[in-house]
């Protein structure tokens, strides 16, 4: 079992190296400009950063799930739960995370839309539109509390209190490992952060 569990950990953290450092070898190696005089078109450059966008939230996506995984291989040793302990604990430990997600993405959305709304850009601003936009971002930030809550009360439920004391601990040294991780690949510097 641990000899699975120390190669799957291998395996994720080799994959969240090669996630982080693809975007920024992608920056570093930058499309050639085109040869002699031609012109690229406006639509040519803004179908190139949609691609890119939607490309980025890939990879966002995929390191995102890729840290979860590590998040909960990781979970079992630093809370010092046996099998059947972590066998009642990793489903509340993943609707904690997919609960996350799950309004980080629909946040995301909702601040895109209010930026393109908004943009210095846009001719006219539909103060309407915009209004009901951040309407439905105060209702999912406090939706959003209220789901995590209960995520959190679930976990709680099953944890004393040493270890809900721990987990707290367990997941800001998580968040802060995923930083470092970041800024790592986006320097290129070498070595393991996790």
């Amino acid at each position: 079992m641990k000899t699975l569990q120390r190669r799957t950990r291998a395996f994720i953290v080799g994959a969240l190296a090669v996630a982080c450092a693809a975007p920024s070898a992608a920056a570093q190696d930058p499309q050639p400009p085109p040869a002699g005089n031609a012109r690229v078109r406006p639509e040519a450059r803004q179908g190139q950063g949609r691609a890119v966008q939607q490309a980025d939230r890939l990879e966002i996506a995929e390191l995102q799930r890729l840290f979860d995984a590590y998040t909960v291989m990781q979970a079992q040793e630093a809370l010092q739960l046996d099998d059947a302990q972590f066998g009642q604990f990793l489903p509340k430990l993943k609707a904690l995370q997919q609960t996350r997600r799950s309004n980080e993405q629909t946040r995301s959305q909702l601040v895109g839309e209010l930026a393109r709304m908004t943009a210095p850009s846009a001719a006219t601003v539909d103060e309407a539109a915009v209004r009901d936009r951040l309407r439905a971002l105060q209702e999912l930030e406090s939706r959003s509390a209220a789901e995590l809550r209960r995520a959190y009360d679930s976990i709680d439920q099953q944890l004393d209190v040493r270890r809900q004391a721990r987990f707290r601990v367990f997941e800001q040294n998580m968040e802060r490992r995923k930083l470092q991780l970041m800024l790592r690949a986006r320097r290129g510097a070498p070595g393991q952060v996790l």
